[in-house]
């Protein structure tokens, strides 16, 4: 943007062209046939440089816009009172008032001068401008994918006759009837529900935050009064109607007599996360700092453990084989004489442990991570996810299902007659962070939980993935090489069959991904720049420890990344250089029509403009934070953030649109068609079409 100076000495240009004859005013605004320069004015004598911006612009059929000049002397001074004449080259395609208003006429591309006296003679600036036909805006919204419950989910139960239920925060409460669809049965709190079990169908309990105890018969739940009020109830579960066990922080234990809640002393002051036992008179229950007590029938007593790790849940098949899981990847087992470690395939924290038989036994936690005891050995499962697990259910019909975060329900299967499962995610509704697609190919949308969706014709569905963390960034050069990033230097690759995780040389969050001409250019945190292609990836300098926040290349020497503190850099085929900006604010998007119109978006609003010389700000369309850039063309240009905010440059300036999109919306992307898909939080996606 001009500042105080070059537009005081705009509006001197503009009094000094009232004076000038009127062949300056009306033959250099339109005319074909070169115009004589006016006569010099008072600052000419000064005058050593001239220069129109935007160097290059891009309007509508119809549009106007007014073009910026600055003159500056041999010290780089701005120099005011200089008479200037205007012309087109094309006035067919555009045309330029003296005031230096541009005015669109007709598809095609114009060049735009300004000549003035200087010091050492005639000085020229010129402005290139590209007329597209009339593009109209993107004015039908529809939501393809709404949100059931992104709320993390922290158990599942299943009654045993075709219904399963599944809770977790903010009073999150799911039910599905015998295999259907997943649906969300309101309980009137918002409490975290951290547990769930049942007596039998019609006989449920579940416990959570703020003292929350609910029982009820699947549809309605009422509150249970307990003896001792407040703190959080971390589990349920019993033998029969008659005989159920809560436990909880600070060391506390319920029991229900089948008429009333009664607390039981157990000596220890940790957490209990979890409770299981054969029988009344052998009861385990696990927690914080290693702690683990064993009931007799008549007390509670501390049992010996390997070390103080945190033990979250707790199951077996008989007094003589019981099963802990906690932090690290630890499983220990008890063979009836002592707790003793097993051997495990990783090192990922689990929080709950159920089985079948002996033989048949999973335990699952963080990043996905689901293992499979076989009676001899625990395996590391693939199941197609990254979310962090939280309960785990074995069904009657040999499947077995698993609560995640964000809503999300996956459900096992054996492959066939052998040992292997594979995994189905039936809900979820993380948020999706980025979106790309191949020409005339699939499109894909990534986010949190190692989630990756894909659209096929009109219809979304889940993709299977290695298990890995939270994904940010998708890109490709074709259907069949397709590139995520992640938290923690997670890359997968697609091939167009199958996701595989690739090595990656940093531990960085990689935030973004731009492809072309065969490559791969990833940016993320601290400044973190890779490259790569079909034999790897290697780190690049960037120059900064900024956080870079996306990236777009016109070409291979063309490519643009931004981030924190109005950092902009750009690569032109041998290094990453920075680039003065009009802001300092946060940079979260970039994305343009060519190597000299590339736009970029961050917080508050903040809307930059790069014409091939300089970026430009324009007054923020709103005070909302923008998130994501796409263009069906220079004249046609979105960007979404929070609030479901949506505004459009048409080459005149940016406006806001009136959509029905009210949250946070992190990507967008172009649709066959014409249209565009936005995608954003609690799995949301939405597709605008003109």
């Amino acid at each position: 943007m001009p500042n105080r100076e070059s537009v005081r000495w705009r509006w001197r240009v503009a009094r000094a062209w009232g004076l000038v004859a009127s062949m300056a005013l009306v033959a250099g605004a339109c005319g074909t046939d070169p115009v004589a320069p006016p006569g010099p004015g008072p600052g000419a004598s000064r005058l050593v440089s001239l220069v129109s911006q935007p160097v290059a612009l891009a309007l509508q059929a119809g549009a106007e816009r007014a073009l910026v000049l600055e003159g500056r002397d041999s010290a780089g001074t701005l120099v005011a009172d200089v008479s200037v004449a205007w012309r087109s080259e094309a006035p067919a395609v555009a045309t330029v008032d003296a005031r230096g208003t541009v005015r669109a006429v007709a598809p095609g591309t114009a060049r735009i001068t300004a000549t003035a006296d200087g010091a050492r003679g005639t000085l020229t600036a010129a402005t290139t401008v590209t007329v597209t036909a009339v593009v109209p805006p993107l004015t039908s919204w529809r939501a393809v994918r709404t949100r059931l419950a992104d709320a993390s989910l922290l158990d599942v139960w299943d009654d045993g006759a075709g219904t399963s239920y599944a809770v977790g925060q903010d009073g999150l409460f799911m039910r599905s009837r015998q295999d259907g669809p997943w649906e969300v049965i309101p309980l009137g709190v918002t409490e975290t529900l951290v547990s769930i079990w049942g007596a039998s169908p019609t006989d449920l309990w579940i416990v959570g935050s703020a003292g929350t105890i609910l029982r009820g018969d699947g549809s309605s739940f009422a509150r249970v009064s307990a003896p001792v009020s407040g703190g959080t109830w971390l589990s349920v579960w019993g033998l029969s109607a008659q005989e159920v066990y809560i436990t909880g922080d600070a060391g506390r234990v319920l029991r229900w007599n089948g008429a009333l809640l009664e607390q039981v002393p157990t000596g220890v002051s940790d957490e209990l996360w979890g409770i299981w036992g054969p029988n009344s008179s052998t009861l385990f229950a696990v927690g914080n700092n290693g702690t683990i007590v064993r009931w007799d029938g008549v007390q509670w007593r501390r049992m010996t453990t390997p070390d103080n790790t945190p033990y979250f849940d707790v199951w077996g098949t008989s007094a003589g084989n019981v099963f802990a899981v906690g932090t690290a990847g630890t499983v220990l087992r008890w063979d009836g004489v002592q707790w003793s470690r097993m051997a495990t395939p990783g090192t990922a924290n689990l929080f709950a442990i159920r089985g079948r038989a002996f033989d048949e036994i999973y335990a699952v936690g963080n990043a996905g991570a689901t293992w499979q005891f076989d009676g001899s050995t625990w395996r590391a499962l693939s199941i197609g996810t990254g979310q962090n697990l939280r309960g785990v259910m074995p069904l009657r019909d040999g499947t077995v299902r698993l609560a995640a975060w964000y809503g999300a329900i996956v459900r096992l299967r054996r492959s066939g007659t052998g040992s292997d499962v594979t995994g189905t995610i039936e809900a979820g509704d993380p948020p999706l962070l980025s979106a790309w697609g191949a020409p005339n190919g699939p499109l894909f949308a990534v986010g949190f939980g190692g989630s990756v969706l894909r659209r096929t014709g009109s219809t979304w569905s889940w993709e299977p993935v290695p298990s890995t963390n939270d994904l940010y960034g998708i890109g490709g050069t074709s259907a069949t090489d397709v590139i995520a990033v992640g938290d923690t230097g997670a890359i997968l690759r697609y091939d167009g069959a199958t996701w595989r995780r690739e090595a990656s040389p940093t531990n960085r969050l990689l935030r973004a991904i731009w492809s072309g001409g065969g490559q791969h250019v990833v940016v993320g945190e601290a400044g973190v720049i890779l490259r790569g292609g079909a034999s790897g990836w290697t780190p690049q300098a960037s120059g900064t420890q900024r956080f870079l926040r996306a990236v777009w290349g016109a070409d291979a020497t063309n490519v643009f990344a931004v981030g924190d503190s109005g950092t902009v850099l750009r690569f032109d085929g041998g290094r990453w250089l920075p680039m003065a900006v009009p802001t300092t604010r946060r940079l979260r998007a970039v994305w343009g029509s060519g190597a000299n119109d590339v736009f970029a978006a961050g917080d508050s609003g903040t809307v930059l403009r790069f014409d091939g010389a300089t970026w430009q700000g324009y007054p923020a369309p709103t005070t909302r934070d923008l998130r994501a850039l796409w263009g069906r063309g220079p004249t046609d240009v979105y960007a979404v953030g929070d609030s479901g905010t949506v505004v459009r440059y048409d080459g005149s300036g940016w406006q806001p649109l009136t959509t029905p999109l009210r949250t946070i919306m992190y990507a967008l992307w172009g649709l066959p068609g014409g249209g565009v898909v936005a995608v954003g939080d609690g799995g949301r996606i939405w597709e605008g079409t003109p």
